[in-house]
């Protein structure tokens, strides 16, 4: 698994299938990974895989149903990648569906995830979570 992209592909292929263990397998030991500011899940930038696990993925799947990230598009530069693709998912609190387009911005070292930023319309993922939105 030598280029980048492959690496954020396998990142996107762990995630689809709940592989937990694949997907801290694949995070760089400087990690730095930032959701975006405003999103539920937003806190500061994050720089150890356990951080990622109990503040992302374990909320994700406490508060939606079938959540998704599909990406769409790749482009590629060097070590770095941007995904564009969509959110999808129903919200557990609200019965509500979601749709985000989002851009994620990754940096790969050492064959690993190093550096991960997210850009979504964090609105439309906070309307389905909210019950009176």
């Amino acid at each position: 698994m030598n280029q980048p992209i492959e690496v954020v592909r396998a990142f996107y292929a762990a995630v689809a299938q709940g592989d937990v263990p694949g997907v801290v397998a694949l995070f760089h030991p400087q990690l730095e990974w930032t959701e975006a500011e405003g999103f539920p899940y937003y806190s500061g930038t994050w720089t150890q895989a356990q951080e990622v696990v109990e503040k992302l993925l374990v909320p994700l799947m406490r508060d939606w149903d079938n959540f998704s990230a599909k990406p769409d598009d790749f482009i590629v530069e060097g070590q770095r990648v941007v995904s564009l693709g969509h959110y999808r998912g129903v919200s557990k609190a609200t019965g509500k569906t979601m749709c985000a387009p989002f851009a994620h911005v990754w940096n790969v070292a050492d064959e690993k995830l190093k550096r991960f930023n997210m850009y979504t319309d964090t609105l439309l993922v906070d309307r389905a979570l909210r019950a009176g939105a």
